[in-house]
C-alpha cells in the first residue's frame, strides 16, 4: 500500500478522526473509505425542461458565466 502525504483542511481531520474513532480503524483505513464513499455516491440531478440538471450541495461553488469561460479556455 503506498504511502503519501495529504494537507486537509481542519474539518476534514476532525471528521475523519471522528469516523476513525467511531469505526475503530486507523486514520488512514478512515480517510480511504471516506474517500470511497464519497467516489461512489451517485450525482443527485432533477429535470428541468427536459434537460437533467444537477443539484449542488450548500459548499458547492457558484457557477458562473466568468467559470464557464475560464473551464474553456482549459480544453485543448
Amino acid at each position: 500500500m503506498p504511502r503519501t502525504t495529504l494537507l486537509l483542511e481542519d474539518d476534514a481531520i476532525d471528521a475523519a478522526k471522528t469516523y476513525a474513532a467511531r469505526h475503530r480503524v486507523t486514520l488512514g483505513q478512515a480517510v480511504s473509505e471516506l474517500v470511497r464513499q464519497g467516489a461512489e455516491r451517485p450525482l443527485l440531478t432533477k429535470e428541468r425542461s427536459g434537460l437533467k440538471v444537477l443539484r449542488l450541495g450548500k459548499r458547492s461553488p457558484k457557477v458562473t458565466s466568468a467559470r464557464i469561460e475560464a473551464l474553456r479556455d482549459e480544453l485543448p
